[in-house]
Order: C-alpha cells, then structure tokens, then sequence
C-alpha cells in the first residue's frame, strides 16, 4: 500500500491522486497536522509531500521508526533542506557548485561587485537577496538575527534548469528565465518557463546531485553560466508548472515508480 502524506492539499497532491485513479493504483491519504503520534504506523509506503518540511522530516522519521518506507527518508528531506548542507554534499560527489561561504550571525564580509544572501533553509525564492556593497551586506545580515545564510557567486542572469528526477532518471526538465527587472528564476515569482531537452551532461548532474542528498525523488536546480552548476535539490519538489511546461506526466511517472519499490 501506498500512503501520500500532506498538510495542505496543493496542485501536486491533486495531481496525484488524479494520477492514481487513472492507473487504477490504490493511494491512501494521511493529513498530517498539530500532532503527530510516535506510534501507529503501518510498516507501508509513504510518499512525504508535505508543505512545512519540519512536519515532513518528522513523519518520515516517524515512519521509519515505525517500520514503514518514507519517500523521500527523514535524512534526504532534511539534508536538502538546508542550502549549506546539500551543498557540502554536493561538493563531496564532484559537482560543480557555486562559490559559497555559510555565515553565522553578523559575520564580517566583504563584498566586491555583486553577490547573492539567502537563507540555508528556504524555498519559492524568498529571503533572497542581491547585494553590491558590503554596507548592504552587513544590514541585511543584523536585521535577521539567529539565521544561517550563504554567501553565494552571482552566476550567469539568474537563468537556471529544474530538472526531475525519479528513480535515478531525469524524466522532465525545464529552463527558468528571471521576470524581467529581476534575477530569480522561480516560476513561483513570475519566471517564464520553457520546455529542455535533457543530454547526456544535464542527466548525469541532476542524478548525482539527487544521490548525494540520499533522494528517490528530487528537483535538481541548476544554474546557468560559463558552464552548468548545481545549486540546489529540493526533496519535495513541486512540479505544477513542470507537468504544465513540458508536458510530462510526473505524477503518474512517480506514483509508479513507487509501484515497482513496493513490489520489490
């Protein structure tokens, strides 16, 4: 049997559930909300689609205490969830990443020409900022205190390639281009989206970079420039404008790819 978990039932989760009716594939749903019981659970499948990632990396630890196999596990969600995390991973595999330092607090920096603060933990391109100077910088970093942000190169126009991966196989990808007088590239903000034909170089990247965060599933973020680096992997990805964009049916593609883990 497999389980879809949520919080809040978004585009995706419809997708899925629409998806498992036309493949005739039984799809139970648990909500997951204020509590959460230790105990309980079934030793089944579950695919963590939850909006808050704190309540996924706990039910899918739950899960696994339980017996049960959590998609992704508690450790994929929560290692891709922090920025400077994922990014040591990635590192560690031999992929290209972007220059970052992680700062603590009201770090000491200096910024020459432009550069990019973010939050380790965040998504749907807020907390983001652009700076150029390191007055900007230190402002930005006193006014929140008690994050961890990076530090990152400015790479390329903001321009990057979501590409999604199942089960070790990019099955859909597409290029996010920044709305016009801005840098970030998330459909989410306005980015325009455009169908990409996935080679040899785009596959490998996005599937190496899902393995080094210990992902079933992710969206793989890859940013555009001089050359391809891997920016981020997101371990409950959204795919809405994906499926809308190009035309794949990722739903369907994951929930049997789930099919074959419960068979195996």
């Amino acid at each position: 049997m497999v389980t879809l978990v949520y919080d809040v039932v978004r585009e995706e989760e419809k997708a899925l559930i629409r998806a498992a009716e036309r493949i005739g594939m039984s799809l139970k749903t648990v909500r997951i909300g204020d509590v959460v019981d230790i105990d309980g659970w079934e030793p089944d499948i579950y695919l963590i689609r939850t909006l808050s990632h704190n309540k996924g990396i706990i039910a899918a630890a739950v899960i696994e205490g339980n017996g049960g196999i959590a998609v992704n596990s508690a450790h994929a969600i929560a290692t891709s969830w922090n920025k400077a995390v994922t990014l040591a991973m990635l590192k560690n595999n031999g992929l290209p990443v972007p220059k970052t330092q992680v700062l603590f607090g009201d770090s000491d920096v200096e910024i020459k020409g432009r550069a990019i603060i973010k939050v380790a933990s965040g998504s749907w391109g807020r907390k983001v900022a652009l700076v150029t100077s390191t007055e900007e910088a230190k402002l930005l970093l006193k006014s929140a205190e008690n994050e961890v942000f990076l530090l990152q190169e400015v790479i390329g126009t903001g321009e990057d390639i979501r590409v999604f991966v199942i089960e070790e196989r990019a099955v859909a990808a597409m290029r996010r281009i920044p709305p016009q007088g801005d840098w970030r590239s998330n459909a989410a903000r306005g980015g325009t989206t455009l169908p990409q034909k996935i080679d040899g170089e785009l596959e490998e990247l996005a599937v190496k970079a899902a393995k080094s965060v210990g992902a079933f599933y992710a969206g793989v973020d890859i940013l555009v420039g001089d050359k391809l680096y891997v920016n981020e992997v997101n371990g409950i990805p959204e795919f809405k404008a994906l499926m809308k964009t190009t035309g794949v049916d990722v739903a369907r593609l994951l929930l049997e790819a789930l099919k074959r883990v419960r068979k195996a």
